[in-house]
């Protein structure tokens, strides 16, 4: 998940995550849940200050180990993007 994010970010000057609501469900040691997420980024894009806000969704299987909740498993999904240029 880091070396995906790195890839995707490795441009970005700003990286701003909002997140949301948040639905769990539990059984026992695993878990699964929703997170709604507001993400701003801030970078340059051939030559101009761009930014791009986006509407994503996670949903994620939890396990927990050594009474600790760790992510196993996260699918991510773009609901929507706008991407507007910054001037100054």
């Amino acid at each position: 998940m880091a070396q995906a994010f790195a890839e995707f970010l490795h441009d970005m000057e700003t990286v701003y995550h909002c997140n949301g609501q948040q639905v769990v469900e539990i059984d026992g040691n695993k878990a699964t849940g929703k997170w709604y997420c507001w993400i701003t980024l801030i970078g340059n894009d051939k030559g101009r200050k761009m930014k791009t806000t986006i509407g994503a969704t996670y949903e994620d299987d939890y396990i927990r180990v050594n009474d600790r909740w760790l992510v196993s498993r996260r699918v991510g999904d773009f609901k929507w993007q706008d991407k507007t240029e910054i001037k100054s």
